[in-house]
């Protein structure tokens, strides 16, 4: 049987994969881990040293890393490895630590310890730059709406919880129960309540959930326009953007009251201080100027300027030259209502490497890892709050959320609590081309509408520009790589859901958790022991 371990990691992997292939279901994921649990179980058993019980788990996680983030391959395979093997190391290292302390206490505080330490890692990767969420166990299930309409209080991490728990004791169902049939039933008994009522209430909120609200008509333009062959080196951002203003007037009508387009319209930066007389706002204006019930926003690229005294000189603003005079460049959502101030909101949630320099990399392996996908050669800056664009009747209110933010739900809550009543996403999802990272992008906004109870109007360079509604729905959606113009009436909701009120509560107490865990095994527990010698 040792012979064959690797066998049992490699089908955990496998099957956690399979969970989020497009074409299969993400409920796969409730019993994907069952053969870690075999493996971290197994390697007690025989007494196995902590760092055999690590190899053990590492085939597995590297193949679910690598077939589900295989998409990234289109950017930069050594991108790719970094993210495989860091993933890999931390999701192993979370069975070797609830091991070590399996071994030095219980099996009750063990297994806790692999609920606890594991919704820890998923809150480090929401807080670390050089590490991402994306694979937090709970997104898994963003297809499966009807089953995570709970999202709305617990967020992500009660999704994880759920599916770590379910794992659990289907494990112990097939591998820890003793043979009397009671024990056998009460296991079984557990599992059925532990899916079944969170299910249930699912269901019961997404057929008696109705949001009242205003409504408001939403267009949405998807330009198609191949970011390697044509975005940055083809047609001028001048021409660009007028084909999208012109799809734009053909298509609004009198009741047309936002105007979306996607990231990174122009990637011509210019002083945002300046903008009233640069040629894009201008271009921008005078389609709004026909109309001045409209609010537009595009991605855009502009700057800031600061002389060195300015106390707001942000630390990654650099030199222009011996002038003492600093710039900071921004991925920018830039909101034009007519006869208004213009506003602008900056991406805070920068992609690694790409927007927001790494400079603990030496550069010969920045450069190997970092693919040219637009960024800066200093990175992009970025802002502390969340800005809310407001509509020039005040009833609607948009959370400009850009490309990468996506993917952080306590990040996006802070919009709706700046008074935000639904959200737009702008973004370019045409460097991954068609893979399963832009088909895994759009699952993250239907989590974002479930938890804040927002709609969601998404436009995407290539796509999938679409309407959600705030139970998941997606409403409306434009074919991949396909040029194409989406028009739909959102319900603006002004109520505050409890995870947008509390964001990620749940990962956070179970961090001072953790803490308590180590304390007791590592500290505590040893200086009992050495009392009573």
């Amino acid at each position: 049987m040792k012979n064959r371990l690797w066998l049992v990691s490699v089908t955990g992997g496998l099957l956690s994969a399979l969970a989020w292939h497009e074409k299969a279901s993400g409920l796969i994921i409730m019993c994907a881990f069952v053969p870690f649990l075999y493996l971290f179980q197994y390697s007690i058993n025989e007494k196995a040293p902590g760092r055999l019980a690590f190899l053990r788990m590492m085939p597995g996680f590297i193949i679910y890393n690598l077939f589900t983030l295989l998409w990234l391959r289109n950017a930069s395979v050594a991108g790719l490895v970094y993210a495989v093997t860091a993933n890999a190391f931390l999701m192993s290292s979370v069975f070797w630590l609830s091991f070590i302390i399996y071994k030095k206490s219980s099996s009750f505080l063990g297994y806790t310890s692999l609920l606890t330490f594991w919704l820890i890692l998923e809150h480090i990767n929401s807080k670390l730059s050089i590490l991402t969420p994306w694979l937090n166990l709970g997104n898994v299930l963003g297809n499966e709406i009807m089953f995570i309409q709970w999202y709305d209080i617990t967020g992500v991490a009660g999704g994880t919880m759920w599916i770590l728990l379910c794992n659990m004791v289907i494990f112990f169902i097939l591998f820890r129960a003793n043979k009397r049939r009671q024990h056998m039933y009460r296991l079984i008994t557990l599992f059925l309540v532990l899916f079944i009522l969170p299910s249930a209430l699912s269901f019961y909120r997404y057929h008696n959930y109705s949001p009242a609200g205003t409504e408001s008509e939403i267009l949405i333009i998807q330009p198609n326009i191949d970011p390697y062959t044509e975005k940055f080196s083809g047609h001028s951002f001048e021409r660009q953007l007028r084909d999208m203003l012109s799809l734009a007037g053909d298509n609004m009508s009198g009741t047309t009251d936002w105007l979306i387009l996607p990231e990174t319209v122009v990637d011509d930066p210019f002083y945002e201080e300046n903008v009233l007389d640069n040629k894009y706002y201008l271009m921008i204006d005078s389609l709004a100027g026909n109309n001045d019930s409209i609010s537009i926003i595009t991605g855009i690229t502009t700057m800031r300027s600061f002389h060195a005294s300015d106390k707001e000189r942000p630390r990654t603003a650099a030199m222009i030259d011996s002038s003492n005079v600093y710039y900071e460049i921004y991925n920018t959502a830039m909101q034009v209502n007519p006869g208004q101030e213009v506003n602008f909101y900056h991406k805070s949630k920068l992609v690694p490497g790409i927007e927001k320099k790494i400079n603990m990399l030496p550069a010969f392996i920045y450069n190997r890892l970092v693919p040219d996908l637009g960024g800066t050669m200093t990175g992009y800056g970025s802002q502390p709050e969340r800005t809310v664009f407001v509509h020039p009747d005040g009833l609607s209110r948009a959370a400009p959320v850009i490309c990468y933010e996506s993917v952080y739900g306590d990040f996006v809550t802070a919009y709706i609590r700046n008074d935000a009543n639904f959200i737009i996403i702008i973004t370019n999802d045409g460097w991954w081309k068609n893979t399963a990272g832009y088909k895994q992008h759009l699952m993250f906004a239907r989590i974002r509408a479930i938890e804040n109870r927002r709609a969601v109007a998404r436009a995407a360079n290539t796509g999938i520009s679409c309407f959600i509604d705030s139970q998941g729905n997606i409403l409306q959606q434009t074919g991949w790589w396909e040029k194409g113009v989406l028009e739909h009436s959102l319900e603006m909701n002004n109520d505050i859901t409890f995870y947008s009120a509390n964001g990620d509560f749940i990962s956070r107490y179970i961090s001072v958790f953790g803490i308590f865990i180590l304390v007791i095994t590592f500290v505590a527990a040893p200086i009992q022991r050495l009392r009573y010698k």
